[in-house]
């Protein structure tokens, strides 16, 4: 007997995560109208995986279904925001001192990578560098179970991300970002809990500020 084929599950899986970066990314923007149709031929597949990977961003707050209409991206409310802002906070803050605490030396030194942002107005380049500095940070913690639930949280953010930082990814706003992650990286290094946790806590609410400002117009929240 020939073993079960792999490629249905991949194939589902590589559709969720298309439509899962589409939707963070803002390709799919927040309040968007979500059809199975358009996507089954998009992705050129039958609807039970588009369903399928539909019903899975229900459960991550990425999507809602409407009764008789279909889907739609979920909009980026300031509830959700100030409530993803806290947990970033107190996740990141612990994941750095943790990393502080019992990352070795070499793994501190490979965040380095991550003085110098991209070059350019690249929206998706700049989101991808400064979600991959943060995902490193989670990752020198050294704690499994609190990497991966900082890690989900980083995720959902490339959204907030794309609309606090929109207006501001200019050459001089992207180095700003840089040297605030050089900052950071500095006290990580050097070793310094004080100073990494009130860094980070400074970078967190920046971030926050510009974000809730931007979400306060209609335009950006239904």
């Amino acid at each position: 007997m020939r073993a079960p084929s792999s490629k249905a599950p991949l194939m589902r899986d590589d559709v969720y995560e298309r439509i899962r970066d589409d939707i963070l990314s803002c390709a799919l923007q927040p309040g968007a109208p979500v059809h199975e149709q358009a996507l089954a031929q998009r992705f050129q597949v039958s609807k039970s995986p588009i369903r399928d990977a539909l019903l899975r961003l229900q459960e991550q707050n990425l999507v809602d279904v409407l009764p008789r209409k279909g889907y739609r991206v979920r909009p980026v409310s300031l509830a959700d925001a100030i409530e993803m802002y806290e947990l970033r906070l107190m996740y990141e803050r612990e994941c750095a001192l943790r990393a502080i605490e019992h990352a070795a030396d070499a793994t501190l030194a490979a965040l380095d990578e991550f003085r110098t942002g991209p070059r350019g107005r690249d929206m998706g380049k700049w989101i991808a560098y400064n979600r991959r500095f943060h995902l490193a940070v989670a990752a020198a913690s050294g704690n499994a179970r609190l990497g991966r639930a900082a890690t989900e949280i980083i995720e959902q953010f490339d959204r907030l991300t794309y609309v606090g930082v929109n207006s501001a990814v200019t050459p001089s706003g992207v180095q700003k970002f840089a040297d605030e992650h050089g900052a950071i990286i500095d006290a990580l290094q050097a070793r310094d809990r004080r100073r990494a946790g009130a860094l980070i806590r400074e970078h967190i609410e920046a971030s926050r500020k510009r974000t809730l400002a931007t979400l306060a117009n209609p335009a950006i929240v239904p």
